[in-house]
């Protein structure tokens, strides 16, 4: 698998250390079986991408300026804005406060809260998935929390997550199977925030493992991870192809064919050589 690649794809932005640290850690990673197949790698690397924002977060923040805002993240805790203020700019108190007797933390007095905070290409949280992911890994992150955020350790924690949480009697790697970023999604997040996002990384990374970052020519009726840049390239350019879906349909045709009038390309609707071209940079 061309795993630089794949992560360059997904998060061009993303350091060096991202590359290295699964590069490490993909032989202990293959017993796991989240770089099976290439919709699993896909898969793995688009949610790590967008969870970690594009592999530069390997901590949470819970750092919020405004009142409003912690309503509208935590609206199981806060009712008002007057309460919410008592934990603007104050991410150990949040922390404490909303991760607090539960996933195995203690009150908020204990500083569990803030101690197994997310971290980690997927936001480990808790200290039991702290206690449970390093039992798997042979790992003593309980003690250590700050070592979920070592990149190869982050992959690795990753994958195990991926191999054994499930929804609906199948784990995220079975559902990334059958390419469900929907599913995986509803493991990793637990609903879906910021899907649109996690489906185009996750396409970008799936196309860049296929291969598919030669640029082949696309005709309406094509489908998969190239379709889906293509369509974010126009978006991007002004030129909107619909739903962002990777589905070269009617909609996408007209905007490849009003992108191609405008810049004196005809206007066949088939991507070729000049209209990657004339699209370049290309997002990703």
């Amino acid at each position: 698998m061309e795993l630089a690649s794949a992560i360059r794809a997904a998060a061009h932005d993303a350091p060096d250390t991202a590359i290295a640290g699964l590069e490490q850690a993909e032989v202990q990673i293959a017993p796991q079986g989240a770089l099976g197949n290439l919709l699993r790698g896909a898969n793995m690397i688009g949610q790590c991408a967008h969870e970690s924002v594009g592999f530069t977060r390997l901590s949470e923040s819970l750092f919020y300026t405004t009142p409003e805002r912690l309503l509208a993240v935590f609206p199981r805790y806060f009712h008002d804005a007057a309460q919410a203020a008592e934990y603007v700019r104050n991410a150990e108190k949040l922390a404490n406060y909303v991760y607090g007797n539960r996933m195995g933390n203690g009150p908020p007095a204990s500083g569990d809260g803030y101690r197994y905070r997310g971290r980690g290409y997927l936001q480990l949280t808790g200290r039991e998935n702290y206690r449970k992911f390093g039992s798997r890994l042979g790992l003593d992150l309980e003690a250590d929390p700050e070592g979920a955020m070592e990149p190869a350790t982050a992959w690795l924690i990753a994958a195990s997550y991926l191999a054994t949480r499930s929804w609906h009697g199948k784990t995220a790697l079975e559902w990334a199977d059958d390419n469900n970023v929907e599913a995986v999604t509803r493991i990793v997040n637990g609903g879906l925030n910021g899907l649109a996002d996690r489906r185009h990384r996750t396409s970008l990374a799936l196309a860049a493992l296929e291969g598919d970052q030669v640029l082949a020519t696309l005709r309406p009726g094509d489908e998969g991870g190239l379709v889906e840049r293509l369509q974010h390239a126009l978006s991007a350019r002004g030129f909107s192809p619909g739903a962002l879906d990777g589905d070269f349909g009617a909609a996408t045709e007209n905007a490849v064919k009003a992108f191609q009038a405008a810049n004196g390309l005809g206007n066949d609707g088939v991507v070729g050589a000049n209209t990657w071209a004339a699209l370049a940079p290309l997002p990703g």
